[in-house]
């Protein structure tokens, strides 16, 4: 089986978690691990994009399955022109920069479609991702069993 995904909009990188001492009703310090809002409402909203695509009566992959990720990024304020074409005519400029493609792009996808389109990530036994500059920033997914 093969499930294709096309999120539109600005791929989010997921950022690490955060900690901070709190004090508990008991007095004791404590150390609470948290993430910000923005990260758990886009992995809210990914997830959700992602439902309103998947085929009547889905059921999440059990087995190894395998992962084709495009990420694609608004053009940069400062492309020229003759950048701007290329994109435009449906050449590609790959975004060498920030954020990193597996441990943050690819992070975050994954955590926002466990128990929707597989089971546990740890199913993904097999990716192949790249990031470019598009005209229509997305996220475009292919999910298959192996």
């Amino acid at each position: 089986m093969k499930i294709s995904l096309k999120i539109l909009g600005r791929p989010q990188p997921k950022q690490s978690a955060r900690f901070a001492i709190r004090k508990g009703k008991s007095g004791n310090h404590f150390l609470h691990k948290f993430q910000k809002k923005e990260v758990v409402d886009n992995e809210r909203n990914f997830a959700f994009d992602a439902k309103s695509q998947l085929p009547e009566g889905f059921k999440p992959f059990t087995g190894p399955i395998k992962v084709k990720a495009l990420f694609v990024f608004p053009p940069l304020k400062g492309f020229t022109k003759a950048k701007l074409n290329i994109l435009a005519s449906g050449g590609i400029i790959y975004k060498d920069t920030k954020p990193d493609l597996q441990d943050n792009l690819f992070k975050g996808v994954a955590d926002s479609l466990e128990g929707i389109v597989f089971n546990n990530d740890s199913q993904i036994c097999e990716v192949a991702s790249r990031k470019i500059y598009g005209t229509v920033p997305r996220v475009e997914l292919i999910f298959e069993e192996l």
